[in-house]
């Protein structure tokens, strides 16, 4: 059967001295291993998905198991991203976040969508930050890796006034206010601030064809995505590649 579909390749391995195996992300949101035969010869016609990211329109004949790739139009090139060694290392983060997460069970869509949603964010680096695009990713997949964060009302009170929330409770799962606050309720808390809850509580409840843009200072941004690596930390245990790569782009070292 011959398919047509967006999508994105998410992995490759050398199969033969001219070939390669190459596994795409499609529009709807499966896994689909691919045989792409002459992939390493220099007139190859999948010359385009060696280097970097590439959105594109996959044609391939497939019955079960590994199919064959016929064809290849990129869509969307994100040179602004490949030609970038940072803005790279974020892509390669958010691609991270993703594809950790994928298994060949589920079907999911929006996986593909927020993949590409983050890296289109990403190629228009004049009005998106960075580290917060970054975030939201990997906030919008924390339910996936088994991760419920409470930022959106006080574990004591309920209060729901995000200008009096400042600390994170590793004890209560949940965000805690200005007026609960005391020895004994800090306890395993971390102080965020009220205005990088706000932006996580933002990013965790929005839809996602509703971002357009990500504007924030460099340093919310930043500090945005050290309380989301700090959340993975202790929920999910999972240590990404990418991680190492972005905090030497942003000179912060890595706790070892």
């Amino acid at each position: 059967m011959i398919y047509q579909q967006k999508g994105v390749m998410i992995r490759q391995t050398n199969y033969s001295e001219s070939s390669r195996i190459i596994t795409i992300l499609n529009e709807d949101g499966v896994m689909v291993p691919l045989m792409a035969r002459g992939f390493n010869k220099p007139k190859s016609p999948f010359i385009v998905l060696r280097q970097g990211f590439k959105e594109a329109l996959f044609t391939y004949n497939r019955f079960k198991g590994i199919g064959t790739l016929n064809e290849v139009d990129v869509i969307s090139h994100f040179k602004g991203i490949n030609e970038d060694f940072e803005l790279f290392s974020y892509g390669s983060y958010i691609m991270e976040f993703v594809t950790r997460i994928l298994n060949d069970e589920d079907v999911t869509p929006k996986n593909f969508e927020l993949l590409m949603k983050g890296f289109k964010l990403l190629e228009k680096k004049e009005e998106n930050e960075k580290n917060a695009t970054t975030s939201m990713v990997a906030i919008k997949l924390m339910p996936q890796y088994g991760i419920e964060i409470n930022v959106d009302e006080c574990a004591l009170c309920g209060s729901r006034a995000y200008d009096t929330f400042s600390h994170y409770s590793f004890i209560y799962h949940s965000v805690i206010c200005d007026h609960c606050a005391n020895e004994e309720t800090l306890e395993r808390s971390v102080n965020i601030g009220n205005r990088i809850i706000y932006l996580a509580a933002y990013m965790k409840n929005v839809k996602l064809d509703m971002i357009n843009s990500i504007k924030v200072n460099p340093e919310n941004g930043r500090q945005l995505l050290n309380f989301t690596e700090m959340i993975y930390d202790e929920y999910a245990g999972v240590y990404f590649k990418a991680r190492k790569m972005v905090k030497g782009m942003t000179g912060v070292d890595e706790n070892p």
